[in-house]
């Protein structure tokens, strides 16, 4: 709580969750440990909201015109002798369907993790839900740490602003939009008119967290939770191209932070001394 009074910004979602958490940490014995469980979550809510507070443009050039070269390099659709990212190809052909499926899948982003957090624990999965929670946390930490490495801006600021940078652009929902005015609700304009982290398109966290859900339950005996999220795989990343939010790049971008986070969690942290702290961690939940 201090630390985003005197430094980020305190805002009633941090106030709604500190009360929640101190609530169950003197409640009793299984909503305290339960509040415990969560604090991973906590940490990567935390950090993500604390970027904000720290422009990544302020530490490192942020990547326009070279991001957008290199994706019509790698993916570029050629079309009467003009080269086209695949965003620039969607802006062109829109469809209603299109717009239903990225919207859904988009809405998943985060709470799809948790959720699938919430059923492991609740159902005493505490060896899976622990390796989830540390897969997910590492993987989001990983790509903050893109964010501040390679700042780069989303296709849709090339599409409205160009290969200009303009520190104070605002937040925009993009192709989300359309889904908006789908469904008759403005959904994704408050999203993101309260986004302030515009320059972090690489690596896509959209595509990103879905995909720690399918790897991770590849550990469960049911086969249907891994057929839901590779649906919800494939809506993310169709999405995030779709919608002008990400290029093809940042979403590779995006898998290959959780295929880190993935490696050092099973193949670090659970064949070291390290895993200690795993199995502490387990005995408090």
């Amino acid at each position: 709580m201090a630390w985003f009074i005197l430094v980020v910004g305190i805002t009633p979602f941090q106030i709604v969750v500190f009360t929640a958490l101190t609530t169950m940490f003197i409640a009793g014995r299984w909503p305290r440990r339960t509040a415990f469980a969560l604090m991973p979550y906590w940490v990567y809510v935390t950090t993500y909201d604390s970027l904000k507070a720290f422009p990544n443009y302020l530490y490192n050039t942020i990547h326009i015109e070279d991001l957008y070269l290199l994706e019509k390099k790698f993916f570029g659709l050629t079309r009467m002798g003009d080269v086209l990212t695949p965003n620039e190809f969607y802006l062109e052909h829109q469809f209603w369907l299109y717009d239903l499926i990225s919207g859904l899948s988009y809405l998943t982003w985060v709470p799809l993790p948790l959720a699938f957090a919430l059923v492991l624990y609740l159902r005493g999965n505490k060896r899976i839900f622990i390796n989830f929670s540390f897969v997910f946390v590492l993987a989001n930490l990983l790509g903050f740490i893109g964010y501040y490495l390679y700042p780069a801006a989303p296709p849709w600021y090339v599409q409205i602003v160009g290969f200009e940078f303009i520190a104070d652009t605002p937040c925009a929902a993009a192709g989300m939009s359309r889904f908006d005015e789908l469904i008759g609700w403005p959904i994704f304009q408050s999203i993101y008119a309260n986004n302030k982290v515009v320059f972090a398109a690489m690596p896509s966290m959209h595509a990103a967290n879905p995909l720690s859900c399918l790897l991770v339950s590849f550990s469960l005996k049911n086969s249907w939770p891994r057929i839901l999220f590779f649906l919800v795989t494939c809506g993310m990343w169709f999405g995030a191209v779709y919608s002008s939010h990400h290029y093809i790049l940042d979403v590779l971008g995006g898998a290959l932070v959780v295929f880190m986070a993935y490696g050092i969690v099973y193949g670090l942290l659970r064949r070291t001394s390290l895993n200690e702290i795993l199995l502490k961690f387990e005995a408090r939940i």
